[in-house]
């Protein structure tokens, strides 16, 4: 037989309400988080996808940061445009973009390329720092070449007039 509203079943009753309602605002902050952790890793793909390109150098990726699915994979790379490329045991190769690993696996590839991508960075900088600096004193070498050569055309200039000009008066 039922018994009436406030009763003793009253109270688990609103129990599991109550919980319902907590476990209802967590899954609401779970979707809410793992969109927004979709949307970032998205942007630090597109972000990676820069720095490659200017790079133009792929990057070495242990092959223990790679999804499971790509167990066999002997060696792994993270080509420009922020694709994986994976090379099995037989050679065979495959390509998947980054963006489409989980936001973990995205995080983990990022974590573990970094350090190589800096050490790119300063490389491709030093080079780059040491050709200015040689064009630089060729540039200096070429305008002072460019200024005596027209110091000497103008002499020559000057010596070609005076000797018009005294061919004129002796004439």
């Amino acid at each position: 037989m039922p018994k009436e509203s406030g009763t003793e079943y009253d109270k688990p009753a609103d129990k599991v309400v109550a919980a319902l309602r907590e476990m209802q605002g967590e899954f609401a902050q779970l979707s809410e988080l793992d969109e927004m952790e979709h949307n970032y890793a998205l942007k630090l793909v597109d972000q990676l996808k820069q720095i490659q390109s200017a790079l133009n150098t792929a990057v070495p990726i242990p092959k223990e940061a790679l999804p499971s699915a790509y167990s066999s994979a002997k060696e792994a790379y993270l080509a420009v445009d922020a694709v994986v490329v994976i090379i099995d045991e037989e050679g065979k190769h495959s390509s998947t973009p980054l963006s489409k690993f989980e936001p973990s696996q995205i995080l983990s590839t990022v974590t573990l390329a970094t350090p190589f991508i800096k050490q790119a960075i300063a490389e491709k900088r030093k080079a780059t720092g040491e050709r200015v600096e040689v064009l630089e004193r060729i540039l200096r070498e070429v305008k002072k070449a460019s200024n005596s050569l027209k110091e000497t055309s103008r002499y020559a200039d000057q010596a070609e007039e005076d000797l018009v000009a005294s061919s004129i008066t002796t004439e």
